[in-house]
């Protein structure tokens, strides 16, 4: 009979080659290209790649020399050697094509979902024993271990034919321009080619078909409308008018390319099967894969092409489902065996019964009660009752019975009796214990049970959309963070520059000395600057020292009145108090603080209570009712003091709250106006 498992298994066994087609991308970052060419791995970044555990990755660093790659006709090259980029290559192709990916409104620099692919990424591979015989031929390697030492392992040449074979099968393809980079990998588990290629189409230009004159005595001589208008009139009659054909030009179309519909693109991936066996495959021993329309739907979703990652956690996933369905096989053989010991207990039970009910409670006989009665009786040597006993328990004798023979005979009995409990007792712990122990294994199969459905159904949840989605949003931060490392690396380039640069100034004696005279400068200028900014405050301090000294001398006074003087001087006293605290002279907020400032400073001693008083109100009354403080006032005030703080010289002496005033000038050369009396209100006196 014809076993159709046998088919399948031998289906499984015949060494075929592979193309995984990557997930659609919109954008090649630096990093990706980084990792396909291996840019900048060193032993560390081999270690890091797979600690990763993850991902599940075995790069081996020994074997990295053997990295190749397949460049611009056909030519092998190790990997990396082109000075251009792999992603670099890619945009540079992108321009000569003019395309340009939509940009998200949200994000300009970031891609939009809706942008079209301008990229496919093609892994070629095949049999892990087929490719490993072609790369190593004979050589003992073991290629899943990530930290053998393979320094010593060197490629076979078909492996190279191989790699050839393949990149002419690509070029075939979708042309060799388009074709941004051929990568060969051999330091990991399996010996495989990455091919990055532009999805390109050939399109109609678009436009109006114009018109072309195709000269009479010479085909190949060729003239535009405009060309031929501008001919004298007489020779345009040697022109035959004709319809100029419409040229062709090159776009990136990934739909137009790999197909527009589900549909369209699994046949283009089954004919491009078809197509690599033909060409590649059978030449190597590598047979064309079980066409994907003829897989159950189970087969098929095993037959998609899956990240490292899904791949990962797809084996965790099974190996967790294999692991729980073991043990859980293992405990259902235990509770057979310990309800198979427990049958087994019962019976022998059973049998333990009967044989005790045999011996003991003969059919009509006494009871335990009347066994313990009797003996008593017996003790007290009631032969009438002995002699009830005997013909109870039918007991015979070839003679008369004495009180030995019978003492013996009951303790015979009795020991049985006891004999048999113990063993009833025994059995019965025993079934007991293995009810314990088959409930509690029960309990475990139903929750492993639970647990493997619960990992099957997770295992289908495992959603590749999902994973890439975290992966693209992974690489755009790689990328962000690669960008900002490479215009790090451009600063510390730059800087390294200027350093030398500085350093090699610092050895001339003329730069050394300007040097010199420019820190001494600086130490001398930030040195002026305090000087002049102490001189300021103290300046501010001075006007408002003089205008309380101006108060208080008032308020010894009689008078009610301020004269211009001390009005002045109590003037610049309050606006000195509103620019040293900040205030707003402009808001009535403002001048009451300056002037509860003001006053608060001021000595009242000889001072009464009252004149205290007094004076205070006619202060608030002075500074918020009288006066006004008009921002050409205050900008001249400040101007002045900040001349008076320029040099110790003009600081001296303020001139009796006027003074150097009058010495200002504009910018212009024209004087400024001094510090006069302040401004009085229309109709106020002081």
């Amino acid at each position: 009979m014809y076993n159709t498992n046998t088919k399948v298994s031998m289906e499984m066994n015949i060494p075929r080659a592979s193309i995984h087609v990557g997930t659609d991308k919109k954008s090649f970052s630096a990093q990706m290209g980084s990792e396909a060419e291996r840019r900048g791995w060193d032993e560390k970044r081999y270690q890091s790649k797979n600690a990763e555990t993850e991902k599940n990755n075995h790069y081996n660093f020994s074997r990295k020399h053997l990295n190749f790659e397949i460049t611009k006709g056909c030519k092998v090259m190790p990997l990396g050697s082109n000075p251009t980029p792999l992603h670099q290559r890619l945009q540079q192709r992108h321009d000569e094509l003019g395309f340009k990916p939509y940009m998200d409104a949200n994000h300009p620099d970031q891609i939009a979902k809706n942008s079209p692919n301008g990229l496919v990424n093609i892994i070629f591979g095949g049999d892990h024993k087929v490719m490993k015989r072609l790369a190593f031929g004979e050589q003992q390697i073991d290629t899943s271990d990530p930290y053998a030492d393979n320094s010593h392992i060197k490629l076979m040449p078909a492996i190279y034919e191989w790699a050839k074979d393949t990149y002419q099968f690509c070029c075939s393809m979708w042309g060799e321009e388009n074709i941004i980079g051929f990568d060969v990998h051999c330091d990991e588990t399996g010996v495989h080619a990455h091919a990055l290629t532009v999805p390109v189409e050939q399109v109609k230009k678009r436009g109006r078909i114009g018109s072309q004159y195709i000269s009479k005595d010479n085909p190949d001589k060729i003239l535009s409308t405009k060309e031929w208008k501008a001919l004298p009139k007489e020779e345009r009659s040697n022109y035959i008018k004709t319809e100029a054909s419409k040229g062709m030009v090159e776009r990136v179309s990934y739909a137009k390319v790999w197909g527009e519909t589900a549909k369209d693109k699994s046949e283009y991936l089954s004919d491009l099967h078809t197509k690599y066996y033909n060409e590649v495959g059978k030449k190597y021993g590598l047979e064309r894969g079980i066409p994907y329309h003829e897989l159950s739907e189970e087969e098929k979703r095993e037959r998609r092409h899956k990240s490292k990652e899904v791949l990962e956690a797809e084996r965790q996933a099974k190996l967790a489902i294999a692991e729980a369905e073991k043990l859980k096989a293992e405990i259902e053989a235990e509770a057979s065996i310990a309800t198979q010991q427990k049958e087994e207990a019962q019976k022998e039970l059973k049998n333990a019964q009967s044989g005790f009910l045999a011996k003991i409670f003969q059919p009509g006989k006494y009871k335990k009660e009347e066994t313990a009665k009797l003996k008593e009786s017996y003790d007290a040597g009631v032969r009438e009752t002995i002699g009830s006993f005997i013909k109870a328990a039918g007991l015979k004798w070839k003679s008369e019975p004495n009180a030995e023979s019978l003492g013996r005979q009951y303790r015979m009995s009795w020991d049985t009796n006891k004999n048999l409990s113990n063993e009833l007792n025994t059995k019965e712990g025993i079934i007991s214990s293995k009810d314990v122990e088959i409930r509690g294994l029960r309990a475990k199969v139903t929750t492993l049970t639970e647990d493997v459905n619960g990992l099957k159904y997770r295992l289908t949840l495992i959603d590749e959309n999902a994973v890439e989605r975290l992966r693209s949003a992974k690489n755009a931060e790689t990328a962000r963070a690669d960008k900002v490392e490479s215009e790090l690396h451009s600063l510390r380039s730059t800087y390294q520059n200027l350093l030398g640069k500085w350093n090699a100034l610092w050895n001339e004696p003329e730069y050394n000395e300007a040097a010199r005279k420019v820190k001494e400068r600086k130490e001398r200028e930030a040195r002026l600057a305090a000087e002049k900014q102490d001189r300021y405050q103290n300046i501010l301090n001075r006007f408002i020292a003089e205008g309380r000294v101006a108060l208080r001398a008032f308020a010894l006074t009689t008078r009610t009145n301020f004269n211009d003087k001390e009005a002045a001087s109590i003037y610049y006293g309050i606006m000195a108090v509103a620019h040293k605290m900040e205030l707003n002279l402009g808001t009535k907020e403002g001048v009451t603080s300056a002037v509860n400032n003001f006053l608060s400073g001021v000595s009242w001693s000889d001072c009464s209570k009252f004149n205290k008083e007094c004076v205070t109100s006619w202060t608030h009354l002075f500074a918020e009712r009288d006066v006004t403080y008009e921002p050409s006032i205050i900008d001249n005030f400040i101007s002045f003091v900040d001349y008076m703080s320029f040099s110790a010289e003009t600081y001296s002496s303020l001139g009796g709250s006027n003074g150097c005033a009058d010495q200002l000038t504009n910018w212009d050369g024209t004087k400024k106006l001094g510090l006069v009396s302040p401004t009085k209100k229309k109709g106020q006196s002081y």
